[in-house]
């Protein structure tokens, strides 16, 4: 009996063009919710570093983990640090009212999967099975014949697979629903401008890096050349 993949469903999307998580209620209505959210949060480059350590604390203190991090800088020479956090899933809403207090979000992005029907269906499909792996196991200790007690010994071992695979998929889905993630952009220095002299200083570094490239990368090709060429006519004129 093949078991489908698991399947997320009723999600439940809510974007916000401002954080509104002092809201009154919570986003989820099941058992089984699987909670995460995507924001961003600008701060100006003397706060970078710390609104990062702030943040990576709280996670800490809420007893979640840092799954992700990611640091880039863009062609402005401002950083943006990427971190997914997960964290303990009855704690979550109060973990986003905290991590504002840091740093208000410019904004975010809940989702709420409720898949408390799927459990509910992995539950009743393995009572089903363990029903018939009893039965089956009664039937072997009945059985006579070799034949017969190898015949039920088959059916058991596929069983026992589907069993398997039904138990695994609702360890997924309670892992899943146990911590709520959070993906946190942290971006540095928002809103500065095409007159900022911070965007003349990466463009000027840029200019030169790439002057730079072009004197090496022809120097590489052009050197060889000469010296062949400088050869040729030295033994053109001993000839």
């Amino acid at each position: 009996m093949g078991m489908p993949e698991p399947n997320f469903g009723g999600t439940e999307d809510m974007a916000f063009s401002e954080s509104s998580l002092s809201r009154d209620g919570s986003f989820s209505q099941g058992d089984y919710i699987i909670k995460t959210a995507y924001a961003s949060t600008d701060v100006s480059s003397s706060n970078f570093e710390n609104t990062i350590d702030e943040v990576e604390d709280l996670v800490k203190n809420y007893n979640g983990n840092i799954s992700n991090t990611y640091l880039s800088t863009n062609y402005q020479g401002l950083k943006s640090y990427n971190l997914t956090m997960n964290i303990p899933a009855e704690e979550f809403e109060s973990f986003l009212l905290k991590v504002e207090e840091i740093s208000k979000f410019t904004n975010i992005n809940l989702n709420a999967n409720d898949v408390t029907k799927y459990v509910l269906d992995i539950d009743s499909r393995l009572k089903s099975l363990k029903d018939e792996k009893k039965a089956l196991e009664e039937i072997k200790e009945e059985a006579v014949s070799t034949s017969d007690k190898l015949q039920v010994q088959s059916q058991l071992r596929y069983i026992n697979q589907d069993i398997q695979v039904l138990e695994g998929q609702k360890e997924y889905y309670e892992n899943s629903v146990s911590y709520s993630t959070l993906t946190l952009d942290i971006r540095e220095g928002s809103g500065v401008s095409l007159f900022s002299w911070n965007y003349y200083v990466q463009r000027a570094l840029n200019w030169i890096e790439s002057i730079i490239g072009f004197g090496v990368s022809f120097g590489i090709i052009a050197v060889p050349l000469l010296l062949l060429l400088l050869g040729f006519k030295k033994f053109r004129s001993k000839s």
